[in-house]
């Protein structure tokens, strides 16, 4: 894999083309998802809202995660979210309790690609998204966390997540600008 320098990011955020209307999408999907995704609106949540996040249409920025259906069993779909969802607990014990395969609150299909953008709509300055993407990305960077055998899925992103978070202060970007940049770099790495 070829290394990349970090300095790569400053280079992308100061070309991003049209900042605005970057920081005013991710106001607006941000708002509207955390109403949707909210104690209240999780408690009522269609098939049709969640299949309308996954869609890069109304969420504005992940193709991929519309692929596979999460909606097949909702009640299970609803309680896993308001587990996820709740601040009250450390987002490593939320994530291990909706861990594909292994969480007690488990969804088949509903990944760390699906959860974590689910995150950052509702808490944009805490939670940033680790996908392919950025998995790749900040392998690239030399910054990808090394994690011990048999770790799960919340204590592994709670590593992520604190790189995401010190890269988008250093470089004075929101998370959601970050994901952007993130895509864009993992483009550069072989």
């Amino acid at each position: 894999m070829s290394q990349i320098s970090p300095n790569q990011i400053q280079v992308f955020r100061d070309t991003t083309p049209d900042v605005l209307k970057l920081r005013l999408q991710e106001q607006e999907v941000c708002a509207y998802w955390a109403v949707i995704f909210s104690p209240k609106g999780i408690a009522t949540l269609t098939k049709q809202d969640m299949t309308g996040f996954m869609s890069y249409r109304q969420n504005k920025r992940w193709r991929e995660i519309s692929r596979d259906d999460v909606t097949a069993d909702m009640e299970a779909l609803r309680t896993a979210l308001a587990c996820l969802l709740d601040e009250s607990r450390p987002v490593a014990e939320r994530l291990n309790d909706v861990e594909p395969g292994r969480g007690t609150l488990a969804v088949p299909h509903l990944g760390k690609a699906k959860l974590t953008p689910i995150l950052l709509v509702t808490h944009p300055r805490q939670y940033g998204v680790w996908n392919d993407y950025s998995e790749r990305a900040l392998r690239g960077l030399g910054l990808f966390p090394e994690f011990g055998e048999g770790a799960r899925l919340g204590d592994q992103y709670a590593a992520v997540n604190a790189v995401l978070v010190q890269l988008a202060t250093e470089y004075r970007v929101s998370l959601w600008w970050l994901d952007v940049i993130l895509e864009r770099i993992a483009r550069l790495v072989r």
